[in-house]
């Protein structure tokens, strides 16, 4: 090839051109791998165990001694007295069917005792004289007491036609109309107690399984707040279920005590504090970490948290025991004084290399 021709001209052009290349990305080398910043975390360092004696709860206002009260005839009802909210004392008429077949029988029994009463005040005179025979006598006395029988029945019969109320207490609820027809223990009006605050409580699992640990679960007390009110009600055990709740699946706990000069009204929420400890419950203890420093593993009952140490985080196992309102009560591996990532745990890794934001101490 003759030296000075084109061909030589262009390779030497492109060897520049890569050599001039090449410089460049020397230049820009630094650039490239230049280390990027370490990821920041904030952490939190872990308390000491603590012994979770105190049970905290969200519940209701119910009604106290609700009961549903209904005819025991069927009927059409021609009398409403009561409207739901409104008080009643023991014995007061709520509502009446229409009761002229009742009174209609009720006269005519009464009718029948009278005259067989009548009858027999003279079958006794005669048979004292013995103008009349045992056999007869006896005889009037049995229709006697037929016809007083009969009697009691029609007056039964028409008090059925009445419903009235089992005890001092609010109307709840009218469940019928007027002039509507009603089944025989059909619901008509519900009562409950107004000189009673009675609160039902959802509680977890974990309780129900204790309560046969409880030395007295009868002398249960706690300490209740109502929702806009800032005093705290001293209320004592009602009664438990002994089986989930088929609506909300949840065992349930009532709570009583007399009711305030100004009732609550029902369905307002409380929020329930217990010491489980006093009540005879085992308590559970742990360390608590907040929840945003919680990872799930692969089981659903399965987390972790990542612990600081070094420069370094690592995961370490934890089960939670119960979810605190300072946190979540867990047990495991960690240790008081340990720190623990509480940011960007699903940009961590095993043995990786962070920097700390800020630690907050735990309680």
């Amino acid at each position: 090839m003759i030296a000075g021709s084109p061909v030589n001209s262009r390779i030497q052009k492109l060897s520049l051109f890569l050599g001039a290349c090449s410089m460049l990305l020397v230049a820009c080398e630094p650039e490239r791998v230049a280390s990027s910043p370490g990821l920041v975390i904030a952490t939190y360092v872990v308390g000491s165990a603590v012994d979770k004696r105190e049970g905290i709860f969200h519940g209701r206002v119910v009604p106290a001694d609700l009961t549903r009260v209904s005819f025991r005839i069927p009927g059409k009802i021609d009398h409403l007295a009561v409207q739901a909210g409104q008080a009643v004392i023991a014995g007061q008429t709520l509502a009446q069917i229409e009761d002229s077949i009742q009174r209609q029988g009720l006269a005519d029994a009464k009718a029948q005792y009278e005259l067989s009463r009548r009858q027999l005040e003279r079958a006794e005179n005669l048979h004292r004289r013995g103008s009349l025979s045992t056999a007869q006598r006896d005889q009037l006395q049995a229709g006697f007491r037929l016809a007083r029988a009969n009697f009691s029945l029609a007056e039964a019969a028409l008090s059925y036609t009445v419903v009235k109320a089992p005890f001092d207490g609010t109307v709840a609820e009218v469940d019928k109309e007027l002039y509507e027809a009603v089944a025989a223990g059909e619901t008509v009006v519900s009562v409950y107690r107004n000189d009673r605050t009675d609160v039902l409580v959802e509680i977890p699992d974990i309780l129900p399984a204790k309560i046969h640990q409880a030395r007295d679960i009868a002398a249960l007390q706690t300490s209740v707040v109502f929702s806009g009110s800032p005093t705290a009600y001293r209320m004592g055990f009602l009664k438990a279920s002994t089986a989930r709740n088929p609506k909300t699946q949840a065992f349930q706990l009532w709570l009583t005590m007399p009711a305030p000069p100004v009732p609550f009204p029902l369905g307002l929420p409380a929020t329930v504090t217990t010491d489980l400890q006093d009540a005879g419950f085992s308590t559970d203890s742990g360390l608590v970490v907040p929840l945003t420093a919680l990872e799930a593993g692969a089981r659903d009952d399965a987390f972790r948290v990542w612990r600081y140490e070094d420069g370094i985080v690592d995961p370490v196992a934890v089960q939670v025991v119960r979810i605190t309102r300072d946190g979540a009560l867990v047990s495991g591996e960690l240790r008081a004084g340990d720190i623990v990532a509480n940011s960007s745990l699903s940009r961590l890794s095993a043995g990786q290399s962070v920097d700390i934001q800020s630690d907050k101490q735990g309680q």
